[in-house]
């Protein structure tokens, strides 16, 4: 256990926030009452705008009331902390009928507990709901990012309201969920703080190694996905990339739903190159899928992750538009318009 004092000196980690909100893209908005309630004071009003701003969207677009509670004393019993303190969301819930969704995190308890409304159950099951918060919420937690954690959390959960699928793998847990009663949800034991675990395996460097194809380079990445392989140092990236992604967090959950998403589209991938650039991009209706940028170097395309985190950005609806539309990459859109957000549209070229 540690001191609450502790907490202060993260602070400043949480300002990596604004950087996870700029990827959903969300618009600024005056944040709703009974959002937040954050009795240890870990987060500081900016971050708290921030997040307010999301679980405002998930209101606004879903119907979907997401209350955070971060507890200022460790609970005995998190479970029975939970169920009162969903009795009282009950109450005071801004939307009708069982849609509300309680994260509670108890930082001086290193654990975390998520409850869900009853008419939410079928959306968000138990299984569903372990497995973001082993796999997606407790890496963030280990290393301090707990308002990034939240954020991305929350990202996962308008995600699975929108499309109605579980991730793979997501009825399988190695650890034994917890549950109070009133609706589904789960409890599992986070180190927050302890340092993450190097997530970085022994690989066979040259069985990931950059393609003479673009479509060839993405497809292998897609059997890195696949094995979950987290090593920023395979051939297959640009060396600005190898830069990037050994300071990126790069989940499980986030690798499940990048490989579903490519592999539901596969079949409509199109190749666009100019000179030693490559664009792979999906039709305008799969708007979950963004292009994918390479760039060709010793006879070999390399996947270019860093200029896409760089240029593409996710509503809150998970959907992508482009940050700025003067770029190297944009070749490859020629025969499509973009509107002043940078969301993409039909039609020849240029702004509308």
């Amino acid at each position: 256990m540690r001191a609450s004092g502790t907490w202060k000196n993260w602070r400043w980690l949480m300002l990596g926030l604004l950087q996870v909100l700029a990827l959903f893209g969300c618009e600024q908005v005056n944040p709703a009452p009974g959002l937040i309630d954050d009795r240890a004071g870990l987060l500081t009003r900016a971050e708290q705008r921030q997040l307010g701003t999301l679980q405002s969207q998930l209101l606004k677009q879903i119907d979907v009331h997401l209350w955070l509670v971060i507890l200022d004393q460790p609970a005995p019993d998190l479970d029975a902390t939970a169920r009162e303190l969903f009795e009282e969301f009950g109450r005071e819930s801004l939307v009708r009928g069982a849609r509300g969704v309680l994260l509670l995190v108890d930082p001086e308890g290193n654990q975390v507990r998520m409850e869900i409304g009853y008419d939410l159950e079928g959306i968000f099951p138990d299984a569903f709901i372990g497995y973001i918060e082993m796999r997606q919420m407790a890496p963030f937690f280990a290393s301090g990012r707990v308002a990034d954690g939240i954020a991305a959390t929350t990202e996962l959960l308008v995600g699975k309201a929108l499309k109605g699928e579980e991730p793979a793998e997501s009825a399988t847990s190695p650890l034994p969920l917890r549950h109070a009663g009133g609706g589904a949800g789960a409890r599992i034991p986070v180190a927050i703080g302890a340092g993450a675990a190097s997530a970085v395996v022994a690989t066979q460097s040259d069985r990931f190694r950059a393609q003479p194809t673009p479509l060839a380079t993405l497809d292998l990445y897609r059997q890195v996905l696949r094995l979950r392989l987290k090593d920023p140092d395979l051939d297959l990236y640009t060396t600005e990339t190898r830069q990037f992604l050994r300071r990126w967090l790069v989940t499980d959950v986030q690798q499940d739903n990048e490989l579903a998403a490519l592999d539901a589209a596969w079949s409509h991938a199109a190749v666009i190159s100019n000179g030693p650039l490559a664009v792979i991009r999906f039709p305008i209706e799969e708007r979950r899928n963004p292009p994918y940028f390479l760039h060709r170097k010793n006879g070999g395309w390399h996947l270019d992750i860093a200029a896409m985190n760089r240029l593409v950005a996710f509503n809150h609806r998970n959907q992508w538009h482009f940050r700025n539309l003067d770029h190297g990459y944009m070749f490859g859109f020629s025969d499509w318009q973009f509107d002043v957000t940078g969301f993409p549209h039909r039609g020849m070229g240029g702004r509308r």
